[in-house]
């Protein structure tokens, strides 16, 4: 009868190693549960930058990140 808890190739006996800091820390990584956005933070990102209504002849360049003027 041929033993099962030991592998044929390399001889090595097979048992289950104890749990260390890596795999917990790669356990919780993969298996946890994505906590919920809040709705304020939603909120803010739907948000307009202020003053875009009250100086409606500029606008933020996209490139530079600067205001300037906009050309008709």
């Amino acid at each position: 009868m041929k033993k099962t808890s030991q592998n044929d190739v390399t001889g090595d006996w097979l048992h289950s190693k104890p749990n260390n800091e890596m795999f917990e820390k790669n356990f919780d990584l993969i298996f946890r549960k994505k906590k919920e956005e809040l709705p304020i933070d939603k909120e803010w990102d739907q948000m307009k930058p202020v003053g875009q209504e009250v100086l409606p002849e500029y606008e933020l360049n996209k490139s530079t990140g600067e205001v300037q003027k906009k050309e008709d």
